[in-house]
């Protein structure tokens, strides 16, 4: 996969992201739900910066 495919798809990513986080802040406050699907985007964040990181090392 090209570079600058790659990069497409983590910005597509990274914008899905936010705005799951965004959504995350209507659920009630301190719930489980909310709770829950906090960590599955906190989750979802760090696999994006993993492998943004891993795309940058690799070769143009």
């Amino acid at each position: 996969m090209s570079n600058l495919k790659a990069q497409a798809y983590l910005k597509e990513a990274r914008e899905s992201a936010s705005l799951a986080a965004y959504d995350v802040q209507k659920f009630e406050a301190d719930t489980p739900e909310r709770q829950s699907i906090h960590n599955l985007v906190s989750a979802i964040d760090k696999l994006i910066e993993t492998v943004d990181a891993l795309a940058d090392d690799e070769p143009a």
